[in-house]
């Protein structure tokens, strides 16, 4: 991250980088930027110093969908039950039909 203009507000919190959310809100543009281009996460704290969201990139968040929905299909395979189409897995933990 050291390439980057440096955050306000942004410290190592355990193996995170953490900010604030009102310093993260200040400077949301210049998160998401990073987060994008980085593919690293911004940890969220609230006014306890706790984690409460993190920030992650598109295509981030798109492997973890697409390793969970692997592993579901493992799992259910392991099991004899029938596998899932990856575009059925995402309407079901969206919440759809």
């Amino acid at each position: 991250m050291d390439e980057y203009t440096p955050l306000r507000g942004l410290v190592r919190l355990g193996p995170w980088d953490a900010m604030p959310i009102p310093d993260a809100g200040e400077q949301l543009q210049a998160v998401a930027r990073r987060v994008a281009d980085s593919r690293e996460e911004i940890a969220l704290t609230d006014s306890d110093g706790r984690i409460v969201a993190v920030v992650i990139s598109l295509p981030k968040l798109e492997d973890l969908e697409e390793n969970l929905s692997l592993a579901r299909n493992e799992i259910d395979r392991r099991d004899g039950k029938e596998l899932t189409s990856h575009e059925d897995f995402m309407k079901e933990l969206r919440g759809g039909a």
